[in-house]
């Protein structure tokens, strides 16, 4: 019987695991590995999905992206085809390279995903790797240069704190914690609660769209903005001190995330956060 196709859960952040067929080595050398990595970020342009973390080991993957309009099994089937291709025709294999059922968990929590991130990037310490922490396999690297591009490492240091140094001090710290692989419910019940998420999702979207189309339409009025100004990219003054307070607002109201924010304001979400912080700073003070 053919499994069934998961179900598709817009802006859902996933751990995935895929491992080689048998648990065989899948990547015989680092062009192997690069290989692998100019795929992902292939894959990763054309449809627009956010990378947080990833290690690449000799006989296994693990990834924590967050998907946006495209499933995460259209996105998965194109990485690992195109993967398979590359490795039997350079290395004279035939067949299935990758386990048929790649691995994958919704992941909510903001603890469980700075968890994750540390867990991904351990693999090579607790796998015995001479590099330790510091294998060249896996986006640590890239959190410590703060390196654009693959990886998103900006939106997580941003959560750790706004300040660059602190953000960094606080990662350094996460990284050096021992963390032990996450214990994930069978994969039945995971399909169960996706399904629940997926329901749950659709009925708050719409609740979130009107209260946000009202929260708009309140403050367009109250601040005497042009609406389409105050979501667009107008720097007129007055629009964007009205635009800072819808940000505010929404967040505070629970309308909207950080995250979401960003995406629909087209704001990089550092300024997302410093916008909340400075307008937390000035109600206190007040």
């Amino acid at each position: 019987m053919a499994r069934k196709p998961r179900v598709h859960y817009e802006d859902a952040i996933y751990h995935v695991m895929a491992r080689g067929n048998n648990r065989d080595r899948v990547f015989e050398s680092e062009e192997d590995k690069a290989k692998y990595l100019k795929i992902l970020a292939d894959y990763k342009e054309r449809y627009d999905f956010k990378l947080y973390a990833y290690v690449v080991m000799d006989n296994h993957v693990h990834l924590l992206l967050q998907v946006g309009k495209d499933p995460l099994a259209k996105i998965m089937q194109g990485i690992q085809q195109r993967y398979t291709q590359y490795y039997n025709w350079h290395h004279k294999h035939s067949g299935h390279v990758f386990e048929q059922r790649y691995k994958a968990f919704i992941c909510e929590e903001e603890s469980y995903i700075m968890a994750l991130i540390c867990y991904i990037h351990q693999n090579p310490v607790k796998a015995n790797i001479l590099e330790g922490i510091n294998y060249s396999w896996s986006s640590h690297q890239a959190y410590v240069s703060r390196l654009q591009g693959l990886v998103n490492v900006e939106f997580i240091l941003n959560i750790l704190s706004i300040k660059p140094n602190e953000a960094m001090t606080k990662y350094l710290a996460l990284v050096g914690t021992a963390v032990d692989r996450p214990k994930y419910k069978d994969e039945k019940e995971q399909e169960k609660e996706t399904q629940k998420a997926w329901l749950q999702a659709e009925t708050e979207k719409g609740q979130t769209e009107l209260m946000w189309e009202q929260l708009v339409a309140k403050i367009t009025v109250e601040e005497e903005v042009n609406q389409e100004k105050l979501i667009g990219k107008c720097r007129i003054r007055q629009v964007v001190a009205a635009r800072k307070r819808l940000i505010y607002e929404a967040i505070n109201r629970s309308i909207m995330t950080k995250m979401q924010l960003a995406k629909l304001l087209q704001i990089d979400p550092a300024n997302i956060t410093r916008i909340w912080q400075a307008k937390v700073g000035s109600k206190e003070i007040k």
